[in-house]
């Protein structure tokens, strides 16, 4: 299953390398994040945990190319695309700090998306589908039989954003706000009375089609992106949060993050050599 989910990612990869070209603009953003969140896991533990994380994330955004065959029938007009890979670490304890666990998560996606603009394209919405796999590993420091506890979700998603832009004499702004929620896709946990030690024999857990009747995925973020004459800059806010689970065994994580990033606009030249 880790197998197939890293070559998902791979291939997602050479995908978004695969339509780069000469002469469209990308833009690239590189972001910081850290904040606080509320963690259940009961494979683990029957209570709450929370406390800090931090990750990195990269988001890329360029427009679909035009010298395809539905590009010079004028079918991309108005489409582009977008990437992004998340890889966030976390440190939650319980409320009588007798326990704690530490977690990493990793989410990589790609959408395909719609924009109308209005105002001389100062206001724009966007909207459209949105592929995204997540891994997720917690490793609890007091638990023999459950030390570890896994869990991959592949999710279908509808992606929706609203920005809009506004300049001063030297410098431009953009406010925006971007909201990723899943529709259907499958995801795989552990047997709650699986041990760790049968997981390592190969002793299958449950995978099954989900979407929001045992599954909900929410991430949304607003942000401000400020342009100055050397530099272009975002700060903002993100919430995520998950909730899925079995009859037998829930997962809760619901995360808010101060987010802190750089942005870049570049092209490609497919003719320049080293």
């Amino acid at each position: 299953m880790i197998k197939r989910i890293a070559i998902f990612v791979m291939s997602l990869a050479l995908a978004v390398l695969a339509v780069a070209q000469e002469d469209i603009e990308h833009t690239n953003i590189l972001m910081l994040k850290a904040g606080y969140g509320s963690h259940l896991d009961t494979y683990l533990s029957p209570v709450d945990y929370s406390g800090m994380h931090i990750g990195l994330s990269n988001e890329w955004w360029q427009p679909f190319r035009q010298d395809t065959r539905l590009g010079r029938m004028g079918l991309l007009d108005h489409w582009g695309h977008v990437g992004r890979l998340d890889i966030t670490a976390l440190s939650v304890a319980n409320a009588a700090h007798s326990n704690s666990y530490l977690g990493a998560r990793v989410a990589a996606g790609w959408g395909a998306f719609y924009c109308w603009k209005w105002h001389d394209d100062r206001l724009k919405t966007i909207l459209g589908p949105y592929l995204e796999s997540d891994v997720a590993v917690r490793y609890i420091t007091d638990n023999v039989n459950k030390p570890v506890s896994l869990d991959i979700a592949v999710n279908a998603m509808v992606m929706a954003g609203l920005s809009w832009s506004f300049y001063g004499r030297k410098t431009s702004y953009r406010l925006a706000y971007l909201l990723r929620t899943n529709l259907v896709g499958f995801d795989y946990l552990p047997e709650y009375w699986q041990s760790y030690y049968e997981l390592s024999q190969g002793v299958h857990g449950i995978a099954r089609c989900s979407g929001p009747w045992n599954h909900r995925t929410v991430k949304h973020g607003l942000s401000v992106d400020m342009q100055f004459l050397h530099s272009t800059w975002r700060v903002g806010v993100e919430h995520s949060y998950n909730d899925y689970g079995t009859d037998n065994m829930h997962f809760v994580s619901n995360q808010i993050s101060l987010v802190l990033g750089c942005i870049w606009q570049y092209k490609m030249n497919a003719h320049s050599r080293l």
